[in-house]
């Protein structure tokens, strides 16, 4: 079973194609690390799948549903929702009002677990809480990683993209966050993390997926993959690991 399969996508910007004839799947049920090269596609396949960028090619489906080129609030309303590199919180709200938004607007079906079925139960599960009324302006680099975790959670999704939503934290803070994916894929969301720190991908994921220009280089488990000489050669570096 898959939660989200692309086939034969392609996205192009002018004569470049970023998204390249794609076709891979997302397992359901697991944590997919998809990592490639800067510029092999990653952030493009996120704003496909999630409606920011429509393909020009090919179909993008989630469980049952054809989601082919709908809007970002109508990929969200069939259960899938997205953090970004940079964070985009307004700095102007509070982080009870972050988290409130989507869960009053938001329009997927789903329901959450009991742990997060409230803004100060989702707060307090991405470890935000007490301060709800704190203003956006005032958090740190690792809480606004939160809060967009915890502001996507709000949408209630079956598919959780997190484009690299460990980046600028410290090992501490990194750490933390990775126990956060955690216990989010616990309660029975598919998640899909783009990261370059292999470290994270190794110890966090069940499967990998690896673009390079555009296209599927390799598949399978972070172990495998990290041993391919394809994905050494146009990635990693002939010198990495074992």
């Amino acid at each position: 079973m898959t939660d989200l399969c692309v086939s034969g996508c392609t996205v192009a910007f002018g004569g470049l194609k970023a998204i390249n004839d794609l076709t891979l799947t997302i397992p359901s049920g697991a944590i997919t690390g998809l990592i490639g090269p800067n510029g092999s596609g990653k952030s493009t396949f996120c704003n496909m799948v999630s409606g920011q960028i429509p393909p020009s090619g090919g179909r993008v489906r989630l469980g049952e549903k054809d989601i082919t080129g709908w809007r970002s609030d109508q990929a969200v309303a069939a259960g899938l929702a997205r953090t970004y590199q940079v964070p985009r919180v307004p700095k102007e709200l509070t982080i009870g009002e972050v988290i409130g938004v989507p869960f009053r607007y938001a329009r997927s079906s789903r329901e959450l677990p009991r742990q997060m079925s409230t803004t100060a139960d989702l707060a307090r599960f991405c470890g935000l809480a007490p301060a709800l009324d704190t203003a956006c302006a005032d958090l740190s680099i690792s809480d606004l990683r939160r809060l967009e975790i915890a502001r996507a959670l709000a949408c209630k999704p079956r598919v959780l993209l997190l484009d690299e939503a460990m980046a600028g934290l410290s090992l501490e803070d990194t750490a933390q966050v990775i126990e956060l994916v955690r216990e989010v894929h616990a309660a029975g969301i598919t998640i899909v993390v783009i990261e370059h720190v292999m470290r994270i991908i190794a110890t966090l994921c069940q499967h990998a997926v690896v673009l390079n220009n555009g296209r599927l280089l390799s598949q399978g488990t972070p172990e495998v993959v990290l041993r391919d000489p394809a994905v050494r050669e146009a990635y990693l570096g002939k010198g990495f690991g074992p």
